[in-house]
C-alpha cells in the first residue's frame, strides 16, 4: 500500500490539504487554550483582593496643581485610563531646590513657586504571586505613575502601601 496516492490523498482517504487545514486549527485550539487559561493557573491560586492605601508624591509642582489634585475624586492611570482608586487626601509641603552660589558651591534653598505633595489614594489592590496590581496597573513602592484626575495631570512615585500581605489568601 502506498502513502500517497494518485490524487494526492495520504492512504487514499484524506488530502494533504485537508490534513494541514486540521492541523492549523488544531494548534490554533490549542493556543488559544493555552493564551485563556493556561498561563494563569498558578496565579489564580495566589490571587486575592484588598483594600488599600497607597500614597504618591508629586515633586515641584506648582501650588495651582497641587490645589486642583486636592479637590479630589476618582483618579485614573494616564496612559490607559484604568481607574486606580479615589483621592482621599492631599498633604502639600515646600519643596527645596539646590542652587549654584557664585562661588561655585551648592546650597539647598526653599522654592517660592514650587511645593512637593503628598497625595493617598485608596483603592483596591490585587495581590498576586509576583505582583500587585490596581485595576490592572501595577503599583510598586518607588515605580513611576502618570496620574490624571478631573482636573490636574501629574506624574509622581509610589512612597508607601498599605498592604498586610502576611498568611495565605
Amino acid at each position: 500500500m502506498r502513502v500517497l496516492d494518485d490524487k494526492g490523498r495520504i492512504f487514499g482517504r484524506i488530502s494533504i490539504i485537508d490534513l494541514l487545514v486540521i492541523l492549523v486549527l488544531i494548534s490554533v485550539a490549542v493556543w488559544f487554550g493555552y493564551s485563556m487559561f493556561g498561563r494563569n493557573l498558578r496565579r489564580n491560586v495566589a490571587e486575592r483582593q484588598q483594600d488599600t492605601e497607597i500614597v504618591v508624591v508629586v515633586s515641584a509642582i506648582r501650588p495651582s496643581t497641587a490645589e486642583a489634585v486636592a479637590k479630589g475624586g476618582k483618579i485614573f492611570e494616564f496612559k490607559t485610563g484604568a481607574c486606580i482608586g479615589e483621592i482621599v487626601g492631599v498633604k502639600t509641603e515646600p519643596t527645596s531646590v539646590w542652587l549654584v552660589q557664585g562661588d561655585g558651591r551648592w546650597v539647598q534653598v526653599e522654592s517660592k513657586d514650587r511645593v512637593d505633595a503628598f497625595v493617598t489614594i485608596q483603592g483596591t489592590a490585587r495581590i498576586g504571586e509576583d505582583v500587585i496590581t490596581m485595576n490592572g496597573v501595577e503599583i510598586r513602592v518607588g515605580g513611576s505613575l502618570s496620574l490624571k484626575t478631573k482636573f490636574a495631570v501629574f506624574q509622581g512615585y509610589v512612597m508607601l502601601m498599605d498592604l498586610d500581605l502576611g498568611g495565605t489568601p
